[in-house]
This record gives C-alpha cells, structure tokens and sequence, in this order.
C-alpha cells in the first residue's frame, strides 16, 4: 500500500511538471466521460428510474385503435372491462379538461383530470389531507374535487382545513374531498380531479384508461385478453366496435416509446465518442511512456518487475481519469440544462433530468474503466519492452510504438467519420421534416386557449355571442392580420378526445368496418382563410350556419377520398357516432386541403370539421396572425378576452413554431446532439492525428536533417509527413465507410425522407473529416519543412 501511495504522489509530480499535456489528457477526457454522463442521466430519467407509484411496472394504458388511427375508450368498454377482466387487478378510467378557478386569488385555468374514483387506488396514491371520491359516485353528476398537492400549496397557501370547504371552479361551487401526498399527480400537468359524469353516454369515445395488472399476468397475456374483448364487443355492438381493436401499453412506453429508439441511438453515438477520448488519451500515453523509456529500462536494469514498471503508468492514467472525471461532471451538468433545453416534450416531474446518485455510481465506474482502459496499451508496452532491452538498445526504440499509435489513430479516424455520417442522415432527416406541408401557415402564428365556464356558457345561443364578440375584439388588436377559432388546434397536442366515429348514410353496417376515428375540428367562419387552408371543393362555413340551420360538414381530401373513394363527398350525409345514436346528420358542403393535424411525420390527419355556430363548443384555442412582440400582444389579447368576461383566464399560450417543435422533438433532439457527437469526435480525431504527426516529426528530426544533408527538399518533407496523413485518413475512411452504412441502415427506421446511404451525407462527412485532418498535419509538416539540417544532425537519434 505504501509503494501504491508513493506511485500516486510520484505520478502527481509528474503531472504538473507537463501541465501542457495533463490539460489536453484531462480535457480529452473529461469531454468523453461528461457527454456519456449527460446522456446516461437521461436514459436513467426517461427509461430507468422508477416511476413514483407502488409496482409501477403493472400499470399499462388501454388504447383504442381503428384502422391505423388511435383512439379512446367508451364508457361501456371500460365496464365490461371493470365487471369481467380476469387480466386486470383495476381499470379506471379519465379525460383531460380545465375547470377556470376563481376566488382566493387571480382568476386562473386549472388543469384538471375527469375519473372514476378507481385512479387513485389503481395508482397507490396517497392522500396529505382527506381521500379520495366516493365509489358510488362515478358517472354521476358529483360537484367535488381532489387537489394536487402543489395546486393545494400554491392556490391555497397550504390550508390544512381546506377539506370539505367549498371553491369556485367555472363560476360553481365544489367541496373539496381530498389532497394528494406531493409527487403523486397523475396525469402530469393536473392540478385538480374532478369524479367522471355520464356527460357523453355510453358510446362516447373520451376516456383513457389505466390499469394495473394483476401480479401474475405478463402484458401479452392482458394483450390477448384484450384482442377477445375486442372480437367480443364488434359481435355485440357492431355499430361502435366493428373494426376497433385494443392494446395495452406500459405505462412507461406511453411516454417515451417512441423516444427510445433514439435515445439508444444516443447511447451508442456517445459510446463512440469516449472511445474515441480514450484512444487519443492511450495515444498521449504512449507518447508519454515513450519519454520515459530511459527510467523504465533502468528500473528494469535493477530488478522491477512487470508489475512494478506498469503501476506507475496506471496511477499516471487513474489519476488523469479522476481529474478529467470531475471536471466530465461539471461539464454533464450543463449538459443537462442544454438536454431539458433540446427535449420540448411535456415530461412528468419524475422524469426529470439531474444527476442522481445512480449516475454519479456509474460516473465512478466510468472514470475507473477509462482509467484502466487508457493505461493498459502504454503499461504492457512498456514494461514488456522494458524488461526486453539494456540500457544501450533502449536508445533506439524511440518509434517502436509507432505502429500501434498510427493504428489507434486509424480508428479514431473512422469512428469519427461514423458518427459524422450518422449526424449527416439525422440533420437531412430534420430538414426534409420542417420542409414538409403543414397544409397551413404556421408563419407569425400565434396561439391562446380560452374556457368560458359551463356554469355560464352551457348552450350554443351562450356561446355565439362571446365567438362573434372574441372575433371582433382580437381582430381590432394593432397588428393582428387574421383570427382564428378551432377547439382542437393543429399540433396542439391534445390527449386525443377529438377522434370520433363516423356513420355515413350510403353505407351498410358491413361497411361501417373499414371507417377510420376522424379527427374531429369544431372550427369558426373564416377558420381556413385565417390558416390559409385551400379550399377545393364547395363552400367553407358561414355566419349563416347557425343552431338553427342545416347542420353542415366539411372535409379533408384524404378523408373524403377514403370515405367516398369512387365518388363526390360534396351533397352526402354523415353524423357522428354509431348509427343508432341520436347525433344529427350533417350534409358535406365543402372540401379543403390536407392538414397536419397531430405529427408531422407519416399521412396527413382524416380531419373532418364542424362549425361551433351549430354544435355546442366550450374551451377553443385562437390563432392569430401578427409580427407584433409576443408579450405585448399577450397582453392585448388578455385584455380583450377579459374585457367580455373578466373572470376568463389565458392559457395553453404558444407561438405555432413552439408547437412545432414540441411533436417531432425526438428527431430534433437527435440530430442536435448527433451534430454535437460528430464534431466533438472529428476534433478529437484532428487532435489525435495532430499528436501522432507532431510526436512522429519530433522523432524523425535525426533522420530528417541526414535526407535534407543528401539532398531532399523541404517540399519533399512536406510531403511526406501529408502522405503519412493521407495513409491514415485512406484507412480511416474505408473502415469509417463500412461502419457509417452500417449505422445508417442500423437507424433506418428513424430517418426521414433520406437513404440509408445517402450520398451527400457521406460525402459531407469525408470532405469535413479530410479538411480536419489536413489542418492537423499543417503544422508538423510545416515544422518538417522548416528542419535545420546541421541542428538535426548533430541532435542524439534515440
């Protein structure tokens, strides 16, 4: 122990006498091990850390699909399912909604979940004050509500006898029942529950639905208990259910699973790049034991062995990777913040990105390994050449490691030019998606969500009004080009409640089957202007359409060709829901461009748009249009509302561009950091070609100043240093090459609009990797060419 001590210190002194080289091996270093730090801390946060729910891995979503469309459940699914599952321990059941919360402070929007009482105990909640909602209660008008904690602290300063006290939401009275323990709210965002009504029937598809397996059933058994309920249902009520099939996902997964093959993508990517750190570290190592070569042949000289001329290296190599690990922590922390920047989507709290002591176990792993890993090449190089030679053929051994080290660049040189392909395909990938139609312009868009309270506003004749008179007023704001009303906005990311099943009266119950969930838009006059949505066929909606009127429809292309594929939608006649139910039917009068309505990516939405003159609509975003700086036109358009309701709160307040980068936030986020992945690698490959060059010139003084003495020019030392550049960058790249189509096709189901092997992508990467590398063979060539032949000579050549 005393001589591994003493090996320390000496390694310590040994540092700081070449504070030049410890700063680029600590840098190199920590480079490699923040980055994999910062991405580890995210994988931990989205895909390993525990979610705050008792056996959170047996709680999964039940979805609704029909055709490739996703969907919600009906009120009489999710009683079938509570009555006769033999997969699930409990199913509950909610939707999203906002309730305007006045009194006890600024009027303000609170999120708020409508459930059945089953989510509390579905989820293991706790409770700080009282409990949850009756069981007798669900679908059935209840006028009382369950807090978040934080809504609970914030609103209400904490009152602990705020249980059974009455507050305002939407101008009416509810008695509070309870307050969660902190970090139990569930969905994310909510800040109130509200018990489930019988408000949209047993047919209504609103409702998500979560679960809890029972201990012993797997997922793909409840999977196959689904697919019978679902076979069950289309025998039973083949007008809701023909066509619909169901899944179960974890709960997890409905979060993050389409973000996991990314973030593993991540992990290899940064994988690569301490790779890479570490080679150019082994490579600064060797350079460093090849200085040494002297005091290790005499240690060997007098008798050390193996193991005593290696350890001093490897303490040499630990204590770099300590350094360059603390440092690597430090740099994981901004990365983070740069992370929760890069990714826009609307995370739990729990999921939160920070360096938790998992991530700091695992830092320590990885600063060992690196350490290890950085000393092993150097310590058995050494040492075995150590004890091979005598002090007098130890002079000549100056370039013995040279072929190793012109290996190890090698493979810097095409694991940089694989990550640089990679980050080619995902930036070419991002630039097809934002050069994608929207089928709308989201310029200078900028958007509001407002909820008129149902105490107020519960009838159409109630809520015309406060639209013409919304209209109106934001229109007047200096600056607003066009305004726009839809209660499910393009991109807003809405949980989903809009999709509807349609009943068209040309078609049979059989053939009711093939209809897909349409993406239903209660829109306001002069919606597709403002948007500048084409119209192609008919007329858009008017001020005439009223409650009074015909109810009238418009549609999409894509839905109309694949509900009327063979024929004119204009003049047909559809409503919503099952054939049975009791909704009007609407005559198509009009057919307007596609939209994307929910991604970006894949098919356009089936978007079928109705008018919130005839069919009651309460909370709506509007969209204006304007150049006017975002907080004083927010504070205009505020003014505006409250200036017809003052009781009316803004909420869900975003630029559209905002909006657009929070739905395809997994490729945005990947080609970001695949950018930064790839430069970060070609700087360390610049850097570890420039050290093998500069250290090869070093060495070759001797040599060179005999071949300037016999008469080579110094363009011909030139030139030989750039050759022995272009032989690493030729096997750097043919290596490089093969491993870059491989990762393309490895990630080919995450690109977009790009080949595998795109060529401008690998072109791109070897012209930037090829500029690289001529620039850090410049200055060792330059000094090459620059050699004073008589100083050379004279030099010792070991």
């Amino acid at each position: 122990m005393k001589d591994l001590f003493q090996d320390l210190r000496f390694a310590w002194r040994g540092l700081r006498r070449r504070p030049g080289f410890t700063a680029i091996a600590c840098l190199t270093l920590a480079l490699g091990i923040g980055i994999n730090v910062t991405v580890l801390s995210v994988i931990q946060a989205l895909l390993l850390r525990p979610l705050p729910f008792p056996e959170a891995d047996r709680l999964v979503r039940v979805m609704a699909y029909k055709g490739a469309e996703p969907g919600h459940l009906a009120q009489r699914e999710i009683e079938d399912l509570q009555h006769d599952s033999k997969a699930f321990e409990e199913i509950a059941a909610y939707y999203h909604s906002q309730y305007n919360v006045t009194g006890d402070g600024p009027p303000e929007a609170a999120p708020c979940a409508i459930n059945t009482h089953h989510l509390f105990s579905v989820l293991g909640a706790r409770f700080a004050l009282g409990g949850p909602f009756s069981a007798d209660g669900d679908f059935i008008r209840q006028y009382r509500v369950v807090l978040t904690h934080d809504f609970w602290q914030r609103r209400f300063g904490g009152d602990p006898g705020i249980i059974d006290r009455s507050i305002v939401l939407d101008g009416g009275s509810y008695v509070v029942d309870g307050v969660l323990e902190a970090g139990s709210a569930f969905p994310p965002g909510v800040e109130l529950y509200r018990q489930v009504t019988e408000y949209h029937g047993l047919d209504g598809r609103r409702h998500s639905v979560l679960a809890r397996l029972k201990p012993d059933v797997s997922v793909a058994e409840a999977q196959q208990e689904l697919a019978r309920f679902g076979q069950l249902w289309q025998e039973r009520h083949p007008e809701l259910n023909r066509g619909v099939h169901f899944e179960a996902v974890p709960l997890r997964d409905s979060w993050v699973g389409t973000a996991r093959p990314y973030l593993l993508m991540l992990a290899g990517a940064v994988a690569f790049v301490l790779l890479i750190a570490i080679v150019n570290t082994v490579n600064l190592l060797l350079a460093r034991a090849s200085e040494r070569r002297g005091e290790l042949t005499l240690r060997a000289s007098l008798g050390a062995g193996r193991w005593r001329l290696a350890r001093p290296l490897l303490m040499e190599s630990l204590l770099l990777s300590a350094l360059g690990g603390g440092v690597g922590l430090l740099l994981a922390s901004a990365g983070l913040r740069f992370f929760s920047g890069v990714v826009q989507a609307d995370l739990p709290r729990w999921m939160a990105f920070r360096l938790d002591p998992v991530v700091l176990v695992a830092a320590v792993v990885l600063v060992l390994l690196c350490g290890v890993l950085a000393a092993v090449a150097p310590a058995l190089t050494s040492s075995r050449r150590a004890l091979g030679q005598n002090l007098r053929s130890a002079r000549g051994a100056a370039g013995a490691t040279s072929g190793l080290r012109g290996a190890l660049v090698t493979a810097e040189i095409a694991l940089a030019l694989m990550l640089l392909i990679g980050a080619g395909l995902m930036i070419r990938s991002v630039l097809a998606l934002d050069r994608q139609d929207l089928g709308f312009d989201a310029e200078n868009l900028f958007t509001v969500r407002v909820d008129p309270p149902y105490w107020t506003y519960n009838k159409i004749e109630q809520m015309t009004p406060f639209f013409d008179q919304a209209a109106v007023s934001l229109a007047e704001i200096p600056g607003v080009e066009a305004v726009a009303a839809n209660r499910n906005l393009p991109l807003a990311g809405l949980d989903g409640h809009n999709q509807r099943v349609l009943t068209l009266e040309s078609q049979s119950v059989q053939e009711q089957e093939g209809n897909p969930f349409a993406h239903l838009q209660s829109v306001g006059p002069g919606y597709f202007d403002a948007m500048g949505i084409p119209l192609h066929r008919g007329r858009a909606f008017t001020r005439d359409d009223r409650a009074e009127t015909l109810p009238v429809a418009v549609l999409s292309q894509r839905l109309a060709q694949r509900l009327w594929p063979s024929g004119s939608a204009i003049g047909e006649r559809l409503k919503l829901g099952p054939p049975e139910s009791e909704a009007p039917w609407m005559e198509v009068v009009g057919i307007v461009g596609d939209v994307r309505s929910e991604r970006l990516s894949g098919d356009v939405s089936l978007d079928l748009y109705i008018s919130h003159y005839q069919h009651f609509t309460g909370d709506t975003y509007f969209a204006f249009r304007s150049t006017q700086p975002a907080n004083e036109l927010l504070r205009r358009v505020e003014a505006a509302i409250q200036g017809i309701d003052a009781d009316l709160p803004l909420f869900d307040i975003a630029p559209m561009a905002e909006r657009l980068a929070k739905i395809e936030w997994q490729r945005q986020a990947t080609s970001r950091l695949f950018t930064v992945f790839g430069i970060l690698a070609l700087v360390l490959a610049a850097g570890g070609t420039y050290g093998v060059m500069a250290y090869s010139v070093t060495q070759r003084r001797h040599e060179m100043g005999i071949r300037q003495a016999l008469g080579a020019r110094p363009l011909d030392l030139l030139t030989a240093v750039f050759r022995q550049g272009a032989g690493f960058l030729l096997r750097g790249t043919v290596i490089g090459l093969v491993a870059g189509l491989a990762l393309g096709r490895l990630i080919g189901s995450l690109l977009f609009g790009v080949a595998a092997a795109d060529p401008l992508s690998l072109s791109a990467a070897w012209l930037a990797l090829a500029v690289a590398l001529v620039f850090a063979c410049l200055l060792p060539a330059l000094r090459a060419a620059r050699l004073d032949p008589l100083t050379a000579i004279r030099e010792d050549p070991g």
